[in-house]
């Protein structure tokens, strides 16, 4: 499966690290997006969402919930069609109402992709 995890890092520190990892491990195709990193360990990362293949499956959300609000309203036509994933932290009841009126047919929130089937 294609996933594109919104702001993956390559600070092994950080959870997003560690779901990129785990996604990896369980050999999904991750495709990074961090304006701010070139690649992410061997994978090239994008700066914004819109530079992404648009043939991807989910796309995860690791990223403050004022964020996860800011990209779905910007991408909202692109990612409607999209399995929407957003973890516990990304999530708030404004991103949640966002969702649902505004037509995404297929989303997860507060659940970490790690935990669960994909």
């Amino acid at each position: 499966m294609k996933i594109v995890l919104i702001w993956a890092s390559n600070n092994w520190e950080k959870f997003w690290n560690k779901i990129l990892k785990d996604l990896i491990s369980k050999w999904h195709e991750v495709i990074p997006v961090n304006p701010n990193e070139e690649k992410i360990e061997w994978i090239k990362t994008h700066k914004i969402l819109k530079t992404v293949p648009k043939n991807f499956d989910i796309i995860n959300f690791v990223v403050p919930d004022n964020i996860t609000l800011q990209i779905l309203k910007k991408y909202s036509k692109l990612l409607q069609n999209k399995k929407v994933w957003i973890q516990p932290w990304a999530e708030n009841d404004e991103v949640k109402k966002f969702l649902e009126e505004n037509d995404f047919t297929d989303f997860i929130v507060d659940s970490c992709i790690m935990f669960n089937e994909v």
